[in-house]
């Protein structure tokens, strides 16, 4: 299970990642599962499922997944937790979430920029997410954000300083969840390959379990940008 799928590239990916798999792909938007149905390859179409959905009401889905994917999804929520339950009621026995959130400690520099943007007034359009980055440039504004990617394209600017709705996460809030809900974490995934080595070769040398999350927290206390992307992380149901 894709929850949240977007314009496609998350399902994409996991028809992909696992040889046999049966995705179902599911979004709240029809313009997204109309691209993502666009995007998605012939080989690949009798594979992958898209399906108007909200996440609130998948429980009532008479169905149970191996793997659910939710990766920058739950934290635009209104109702994260909520919706988060709904999926754990998905997963089989021992089954297994991919898990995108972002984190409050790296999101600082966003909450502040956020907050400049609103007491300016710049409009969420292309042009008015132009002059934003013009002006933060022009100004030498010193916001950590601006070293990052998604800064440089007006649709991913877009997502990251002007969203409707953000919450973010701690790793504090994140362990008392999941133990609240009975999943094993399993560990923390870096998207870049020598970003992800680096910081579990830091455990390793250190002699921590990489599925520590109290060692995680200090971790992200003395490093706060380690997860500036997000927390991305695997669980397990318990048994």
């Amino acid at each position: 299970l894709v929850a949240g799928c977007g314009t496609g590239r998350h399902a994409l990916d996991v028809a992909q990642a696992y040889h046999g798999a049966n995705v179902l792909a599911v979004d709240i938007s029809l313009s997204s599962l109309a691209a993502a149905r666009r995007h998605t390859p012939p080989q690949l179409a009798d594979r992958i499922e898209f399906r108007q959905a909200d996440i609130l009401a998948l429980g009532a889905l008479d169905r149970r997944f191996d793997l659910i994917n939710t990766t920058g999804v739950l934290h635009h929520m209104e109702r994260s937790r909520d919706g988060w339950r709904e999926l754990i009621k998905l997963m089989k026995p021992d089954g297994l979430m991919h898990v995108g959130l972002y984190s409050a400690t790296a999101r600082r520099d966003v909450v502040a920029a956020r907050a400049m943007i609103a007491q300016r007034g710049y409009a969420p359009t292309p042009d008015g997410i132009r002059r934003m980055r013009g002006d933060l440039i022009a100004e030498g504004k010193p916001y950590d954000l601006m070293r990052l990617n998604d800064f440089f394209t007006v649709s991913e600017c877009r997502d990251l300083l002007f969203h409707v709705h953000e919450e973010q996460f701690t790793i504090a809030g994140i362990k008392a969840f999941l133990d609240e809900n009975s999943l094993n974490f399993i560990g923390f995934e870096f998207g870049a390959p020598d970003q992800h080595r680096f910081h579990h070769d830091a455990f390793a040398r250190a002699g921590w379990a990489s599925n520590d999350l109290d060692r995680w927290d200090a971790y992200e206390r003395a490093h706060p940008q380690v997860f500036s992307g997000m927390y991305i992380f695997w669980v397990q149901k318990k048994t």
